[in-house]
């Protein structure tokens, strides 16, 4: 940059500082970055500056240009507003369902009601309820018509759009914020608690006429956090006897995404120049199609595994996995064989790929049990229970919560079992302690 450049006059903004300098003699670019800094929502244009000034400095004008302008487009301020706020989310939910409701009103047919609205909302960025057996076409239309419809698809839709921006601001990783952004951590505490509230003022009746207060019967279920990871302790414990007994080879893998995945170095965290945008629900999605092609080529050589999978996310929002497999003994190299083929199929020339794609530990009996190795993951990725810190040093408890917001958000399953019975059977005991009836 030539030395001759102005100094930044002080009515423009600290995201503007930033990247003053990254211009032209005549300044077309902090003309074109100063339009757009202020079209972003305030808490992201300092982190905007500094990962545009990154990738400026490192990749060129026109990759950190096209960089600013996608970032704007996907993260206006409505799209803030429904992430973050519930009153702009009912808003908007009210809104939309009231202008299909005139649509709908106004159409000689039901089917043509249903191609105007479909059109509509898909400008929106929404889809309509597709007609097939279980969604007639009357339906669809009344789904359009309900406001709590939208609600869902908004909740659906936009905390993910937000935070798959927040991701490529700079504003998750290990320097910033892990797992999740502060705001959308914030709004997924407010969510939480506005769904105990409405919970502790329900109460239902059973069919002898006993009455139990809603709040009561959740906490008796998995969705309490303490017996969600009792449940599982109790499976992977069942599966370590089994293992234990008939002799089985224990494998603990852990399988991570291509680099071109991750938005963020996990030491310093830069911005990862060869990152794609994948987000962190696409990232999940590879991780689950290439965890199926080992299991079908696995069947495929009559080859038995039952165990647990963890998905976890890494600093930046990627998930990997962490996979305790048992088999029998003779399968180990059949195994290692097939985790790496398939792992290795995309980018495999990248560097540390072989070293770093996809690890195995083989489980020593002698020494422990496969609960040992799998344990610690279930209790930091439910509620921090019996762990002190987290492996960035900050409290299990806290991090347990930012890790059920981001597998919130990003509609990630994090626990799943693969070779043994339904879940099913263990859940139809009557194991729970009685409930006290509420006084009528």
């Amino acid at each position: 940059m030539p030395n001759t450049m102005p100094p930044c006059p002080p009515r423009f903004s600290e995201a503007d500082r930033i990247t003053w300098d990254l211009s032209d003699s005549l300044g077309d670019d902090r003309k074109f970055r100063e339009k757009l800094f202020a079209k972003l929502p305030t808490q992201f244009q300092v982190p905007a500056a500094r990962t545009y000034r990154k990738l400026f400095l490192s990749l060129g004008r026109t990759t950190a240009n096209s960089y600013l302008r996608e970032l704007v487009e996907n993260l206006e301020y409505h799209i803030t507003e429904l992430a973050t706020n519930e009153e702009a989310v009912n808003l908007y939910a009210e809104r939309r369902s009231l202008e299909c409701s005139n649509m709908i009103s106004g159409s000689a047919s039901e089917l043509d009601a249903y191609n105007k609205v479909a059109d509509y909302i898909e400008n929106l960025g929404f889809q309509a309820p597709i007609v097939k057996k279980n969604i007639t076409l009357p339906g669809a239309l009344a789904r359009l018509r309900d406001p709590g419809w939208w609600k869902l698809k908004i909740r659906h839709i936009y905390p993910e759009r937000f935070e798959s921006a927040a991701i490529r601001c700079g504003m998750v990783h290990s320097k910033m914020s892990l797992y999740v952004s502060s705001e959308s951590l914030f709004a997924y505490r407010a969510r939480c608690t506005r769904n105990k509230n409405v919970l502790a003022r329900l109460e239902m009746t059973n069919e002898e006429g006993q009455t139990y207060s809603l709040e009561d019967l959740i906490e008796l279920s998995v969705s309490n956090p303490v017996n969600r990871r009792n449940e599982l302790m109790a499976r992977l414990f069942g599966f370590d006897k089994i293992a234990k007994e008939c002799d089985h080879l224990g494998l603990f893998i852990t399988i991570t995404c291509p680099s071109r995945m991750h938005a963020r170095y996990g030491k310093t965290g830069h911005v990862n120049p060869r990152y794609d945008q994948t987000t962190p629900n696409e990232a999940q999605q590879y991780l689950c199609e290439l965890w199926a092609r080992i299991r079908a080529k696995l069947k495929n050589e009559c080859i038995h595994v039952y165990g647990f999978r963890v998905a976890e996310p890494q600093h930046d929002g990627t998930p990997h996995w962490h996979i305790l497999l048992y088999t029998n003994r003779s399968n180990e190299q059949s195994i290692r064989d097939t985790c790496l083929h398939y792992s290795l199929q995309d980018s495999p020339d990248e560097k540390g790929a072989k070293e770093r794609r996809c690890i195995f530990k083989v489980i020593d009996w002698n020494k422990g049990t496969g609960i040992g190795y799998i344990a610690k993951y279930i209790s930091k990725n439910i509620d921090g229970e019996h762990l002190d810190t987290d492996l960035h040093g900050n409290d299990a408890k806290n991090s347990a919560l930012r890790v059920a917001a981001w597998a919130s958000i990003h509609r990630v399953r994090q626990f799943q079992q693969f070779g043994g019975p339904s879940v099913t059977c263990w859940r139809e005991f009557d194991l729970s302690p009685a409930l006290v009836p509420l006084p009528r």
